[in-house]
């Protein structure tokens, strides 16, 4: 019987959205001090902001592997192909930034 919580949309949701809270736990714990426009600038400046934009998308591993264990595959594939989605967007912020 399949879980509820066995979606490819499910998983696409989570693997769009973890990496954008890691990004805001990463500003709001190092960069408190910046605003967010100053904290862009400051990554724009440094040309650091697709570098960091990859780093955030490691969390998705972890969210990955816990569909994988719970036998979730639909919501794995989710992951996966918002990780590709994403990987997309940095690619595109790296090279028209």
């Amino acid at each position: 019987m399949k879980s509820r919580y066995d979606l490819v949309k499910l998983g696409f949701a989570l693997g769009v959205i973890v990496p954008v809270i890691s990004f805001f736990i990463v500003y709001k714990i190092k960069f408190d001090s910046y605003t967010l426009k100053g904290f862009y600038d400051f990554l724009a400046n440094m040309h650091a902001l697709s570098k960091l934009l990859s780093l955030m998308v490691i969390p998705n591993l972890l969210v990955f592997f816990i569909f994988i264990w719970s036998n979730h595959l639909y919501a794995a594939r989710g992951v996966l192909a918002a990780t590709v989605f994403d990987a997309i967007v940095i690619m595109a912020v790296k090279f028209l930034l």
